[in-house]
């Protein structure tokens, strides 16, 4: 429990970054309209909530420790993914009795998993070479 309430700072800046990014990437597909309705808002919210709660179980090394990144990438996409679908049919996104629709759905969700996956690794990667660096300035003045 003390572990939550030290991280809930972190958690509530996830959520909020996480949600602003889905609005922006929301309106920016959807342009056409001057606002946003009310219930849109709630789902992306609901989303952002359960993937920032995900992302800390999985990712923090707070709950799960020993788990390869590569299978917690797998985990947080099963897990996600029905909850996504989940809200698909309780929001009525689109027709859930056609086949197609779904495989539309599925191929969205495989596609955005896809770009973030990739838009974190690379930060991941510019961040690792500037720590890299810095320990090895840090190292090579040490010798000194």
């Amino acid at each position: 429990m003390k572990k939550l309430v030290e991280c809930l700072p972190q958690l509530l800046t996830n959520l909020c970054i996480s949600f602003t990014v889905a609005t922006l990437v929301f309106t920016a597909f959807d342009y056409s309209k001057e606002t946003m309705r009310r219930e849109r808002i709630y789902e992306m919210l609901l989303i952002c909530a359960v993937a920032t709660v995900l992302q800390y179980i999985l990712f923090s090394g707070n709950v799960v420790k020993r788990l390869s990144y590569l299978w917690r990438m797998v985990l947080f996409a099963l897990v996600l993914l029905p909850v996504i679908a989940f809200c698909a049919v309780a929001f009525r996104w689109f027709p859930t009795g056609q086949v197609e629709y779904w495989i539309v759905f599925a191929g969205c969700f495989l596609a955005g998993y896809v770009i973030i996956s990739l838009v974190f690794e690379v930060g991941f990667r510019l961040r690792r070479k500037v720590y890299d660096d810095a320990l090895g300035r840090y190292k090579k003045d040490r010798n000194k």
